[in-house]
């Protein structure tokens, strides 16, 4: 069935072939087996050069060890930009991962749902405002925009890294899109935050 890829009667995943599993170098297989078949990384095999860029830049930017922003921090900027972009897999994927962050998925499901009413505190509002301004239009970011996160104690270096995380998710989220990925059904089971 060309441009479709069905998963054990779960359905389509992605609009592009997906590589079966046995026909993946060693090393790629078990990176997809370890992540529980994971099907952003099924998906990308196609092109494991694309993969490789994309893990690359995805585990230093959510967990370098020289972040600035904590990880909550960082998963809230996936769950509000995805849900602002209406990427259903990237949303669902940073929502559990705001989950294990906050310990909480309850609040993380609240944010997820409706930040305004999620009694965000002022830094994870400015946070989010400035997410959402890269996200919506990118020339909404003013100087005096700029000014307001620093008033609320964010330094120049947090900043740079709130635009790049909310850039990075910009980026994928229009990837998953375009391949027309499908959560993995891991996102909707019942212990979803583990």
């Amino acid at each position: 069935m060309t441009g479709t890829t069905r998963d054990g009667g779960s359905g389509r995943f992605s609009r592009l072939e997906v590589p079966a599993p046995e026909s993946l170098a060693p090393g790629l297989r078990e990176r997809i087996e370890a992540s529980g078949g994971d099907r952003w990384l099924r998906a990308m095999s196609l092109s494991p050069k694309a993969l490789n860029r994309f893990l690359t830049y995805y585990s230093d930017l959510m967990h370098g060890r020289d972040a600035r922003l904590t990880s909550a921090e960082r998963e809230l900027i996936g769950v509000v930009v995805s849900a602002s972009n209406g990427c259903g897999y990237c949303e669902m994927n940073h929502l559990r991962g705001l989950a294990r962050a906050l310990k909480d998925p309850v609040r993380a499901r609240r944010i997820a749902t409706d930040w305004h009413t999620a009694g965000l505190t002022a830094r994870e509002a400015g946070i989010v405002g400035l997410a959402l301004d890269i996200t919506r239009d990118p020339h909404r970011v003013s100087d005096a925009g700029v000014q307001a996160l620093r008033e609320l104690g964010l330094d120049d270096e947090e900043i740079l890294e709130i635009i790049e995380t909310a850039s990075w998710f910009n980026h994928s989220n229009r990837i998953a899109i375009a391949m027309g990925l499908v959560p993995d059904d891991k996102f909707f089971a019942a212990d979803w935050v583990g």
